[in-house]
């Protein structure tokens, strides 16, 4: 049997907190003096306004997330969850990342059903605490594999927004 879980990190790069990317920036890349004072330069004070076709918001100054489309936000976000790849990987689970998309998968046995399972569960307990801990939200989908049929074995619909 085999279990896929997609989590869709939701409004991902703008819920990025400045604050822990620097601090992640400095404790898990080593990123210090001028570098890290460049980062948090470019991070500070962001001004961004939304047009809608002929039509253009107020400006506001963003406090949190990333630049989406750059290669800069896009390496800032992989570089800010960092922590939950390696957190994915003690929970003895397989798994693939791009950007803010993230893919849990494990095989067993079907006499093991009840303790992969159970694993599982754990294993998104333990990730949506590091959400809830990074701001972020997340959307949770899991499917099970029975005799090469995709069936709902166990959906979850779980998000997750703790804002300062």
């Amino acid at each position: 049997m085999s279990c896929l879980c997609l989590l869709d990190l939701s409004a991902a790069f703008d819920t990025i907190d400045h604050d822990i990317l620097i601090t992640r920036l400095s404790s898990w890349f080593g990123i210090h003096g001028s570098v890290l004072s460049w980062f948090k330069s470019y991070l500070s004070s962001r001004c961004s306004r939304i047009k809608c076709e002929t039509d253009l918001s107020s400006w506001y100054t963003s406090f949190c997330g990333v630049p989406q489309g750059s290669v800069l936000g896009t390496l800032l976000f992989v570089m800010y969850t960092t922590p939950l790849s390696t957190l994915i990987s003690s929970c003895s689970l397989n798994r693939h990342l791009y950007a803010d998309d993230t893919q849990l998968f494990l095989s067993f046995l079907p006499t093991h059903f009840d303790s992969s399972i159970d694993n599982l569960h754990n294993a998104l307990d333990r990730i949506s605490s590091w959400m809830r801990s990074s701001v972020t939200r997340i959307c949770c989908r899991t499917r099970i594999l029975r005799r090469g049929d995709w069936r709902y074995g166990n959906e979850t619909d779980k998000s997750w927004n703790e804002n300062k």
